[in-house]
């Protein structure tokens, strides 16, 4: 079963190889239970071969009293001819230093190296394998096809399987206006967060919506504020 599943997740990543800009800057406003409570900017370059991405979570008004600090993902590795292929991953969790998540990517031994509460723990790297921020921009690289998607994902602790249901095609308004976007809807069990995607058409597939309905009831949502794209 998890051979078949690492092809099926192959077969996505190099179904549809799109031509992917060189630079993306990107903001969207943070939202929980409809009231917003941060901001988030986003950049992304590609240059020779190799990326960089980052993505900031700053809080805002009474919400910068409870988050002090910034939450930063940051990702970089190689772009190939099936998209991105991270090398590594951090997870930055406000000013707390402890709290610091990694992920480094071994391709050639194909093995996963999770970093986290002072220690490390090794595991099996499965073919196309994102991290938590290179998953929302490898769809710049691959876009959704007619097929659900299945890939593996690591969140800096653990490599888990998740399942994208397309949900169609709709039009959105976002503060950055409106678009035309695939929605992609996370399959889930109960005790699990649930992810709605919707990926702009026009726009190389960019994200901009994404909804998160926590386990325990909340929701949080990002709307897209504004996109530049460079290099179309």
């Amino acid at each position: 079963m998890t051979r078949l599943l690492a092809v099926l997740c192959s077969l996505w990543m190099g179904a549809a190889l799109a031509a992917a800009p060189h630079q993306v800057t990107a903001t969207y406003s943070l939202t929980k239970q409809g009231q917003q409570i941060g901001t988030v900017t986003e950049s992304f370059k590609q240059t020779e071969g190799r990326y960089q991405i980052e993505s900031v979570t700053s809080a805002i008004g009474i919400y910068a009293l409870f988050m002090k600090g910034k939450i930063r993902l940051i990702s970089n590795g190689e772009v190939t001819d099936q998209g991105l292929r991270p090398q590594h991953f951090e997870h930055h969790r406000a000013a707390d230093p402890a709290k610091t998540v990694q992920a480094d990517f071994d391709w050639e031994k194909m093995s996963l190296t999770h970093s986290f509460d002072g220690k490390t723990e090794s595991v099996a790297l499965e073919p196309g394998a994102q991290d938590r921020i290179s998953l929302q921009y490898q769809f710049m690289f691959a876009p959704p096809g007619k097929d659900d998607i299945r890939l593996f994902m690591t969140s800096g602790k653990k490599l888990n399987l998740y399942h994208y249901k397309l949900a169609g095609e709709e039009k959105i308004t976002t503060p950055a206006g409106q678009f035309q976007a695939i929605h992609l809807v996370k399959q889930r069990t109960a005790d699990e967060d649930g992810t709605e995607i919707w990926l702009a058409k026009k726009r190389h597939y960019f994200p901009v919506r994404i909804v998160v309905e926590e386990h325990n009831g909340g929701k949080l949502e990002q709307n897209l504020t504004s996109l530049t794209i460079e290099g179309e």
